[in-house]
């Protein structure tokens, strides 16, 4: 139970240097804030990971998203109650989905870079609004069919396919026709996972095996779609197993914990031309008029029995802080979310 009267906040205390660790935030309390012109005020119930806020917390910022300043709350993506507000597109009690922060009660500009979403009444879990419908589904979603134009009789490769998006990404794939698909991910158990229950026709373990090896092994006809959510060494490595034509969609970078913005590009983007490759990047906001073809589509699927939703809740509003490192470790399949609070 929380104090209606206080709002609990975990600030930025320090950047991180290197991986983001639990004491990189303070819990500070104050008071709830007061409703300002335009804007909403939330009652959090949940915080949503993503492996992007490691690079929201550099000086630069992440471009699309002013750098947090130190002493301000961490921003995430998240569930909340609307409590006060002054846009008329928002009402008190109405439950939102969008940018907020790790605070009990976030003041919030609904218009902002990610636009608040009032959320429908439905027979699917809230959380679903986070995983599924939400950021993750919705990028797994256009990736696939806008940025990689998955089709029939394609060779799929995904990275971190344990992942909140790369699980939809492989789904989506799968509906769309894909003739093989492959995981790539941490851990032998996380591997079998992928195939048991993930609908993966094999799983690659990046620690315990040898990725060049085994896509050769896999794909020999090479790959014609790679959704890429961790950069680095792997993504070098799955250049040279593209078949020519083939699509690359740069979704993340994970294997460098987003510690820095000056990345490393890959020392084999040559292929690039030798195989007439297409790489393309993806952000959610270029996508913001066709959510609801998108929403649409992916309901349905679910509907169907044809898409699965896979999501980690954890209790606690204390939890937040040291819940975000495991986002760069090995964790769980699908997506993480803290529960704070239960709509009134």
């Amino acid at each position: 139970m929380t104090n209606d009267s206080i709002n609990r906040q975990w600030v930025v205390a320090r950047r991180p240097v290197g991986a983001v660790k639990p004491e990189n935030f303070a819990l500070v309390q104050g008071p709830v804030p007061s409703l300002q012109k335009g804007k909403v005020l939330l009652r959090a119930l949940y915080f949503g990971y993503d492996a992007a806020q490691r690079f929201w917390l550099t000086e630069q910022g992440a471009g699309y998203l002013p750098p947090i300043n130190l002493g301000e709350p961490m921003l995430t993506g998240g569930i909340g109650q609307v409590i006060a507000s002054d846009n008329p597109s928002y009402k008190a009690g109405d439950i939102v989905e969008g940018l907020m922060s790790w605070q009990d009660y976030p003041l919030v500009d609904p218009e902002g870079p990610i636009p608040l979403r009032v959320l429908p009444q439905a027979d699917y879990p809230l959380t679903w609004n986070m995983s599924v419908f939400g950021v993750n589904g919705l990028t797994a979603y256009f990736g696939v069919t806008d940025g990689l134009k998955v089709k029939a009789g394609d060779t799929v490769v995904i990275s971190s396919a344990g992942g909140a998006t790369g699980l939809l990404a492989g789904g989506i794939a799968r509906i769309l026709g894909a003739a093989k698909l492959v995981g790539i991910a941490g851990g032998r158990d996380k591997c079998q996972w992928l195939v048991r229950n993930a609908g993966y026709d094999a799983a690659i373990d990046y620690k315990g095996e040898d990725l060049d090896k085994r896509l050769a092994e896999l794909c020999p006809q090479g790959i014609s779609c790679y959704f890429d959510n961790v950069g680095g060494a792997i993504l070098d490595t799955v250049f040279m197993h593209m078949a020519n034509l083939g699509r690359i969609l740069i979704c993340g970078a994970i294997s460098s914990g987003y510690n820095d913005t000056k990345m490393q590009g890959p020392g084999n983007y040559m292929q690039i031309c030798a195989r007439q490759l297409t790489v393309q990047g993806i952000l959610l906001p270029f996508y913001k008029d066709r959510i609801g073809e998108a929403i649409a589509a992916l309901a349905k699927w679910v509907k169907e029995g044809r898409l699965r939703v896979h999501e980690e809740i954890v209790e606690g509003f204390e939890r937040a802080p040291e819940l975000l490192p495991t986002m760069y470790a090995v964790k769980n399949p699908g997506k993480l979310l803290l529960h704070v609070a239960d709509p009134v």
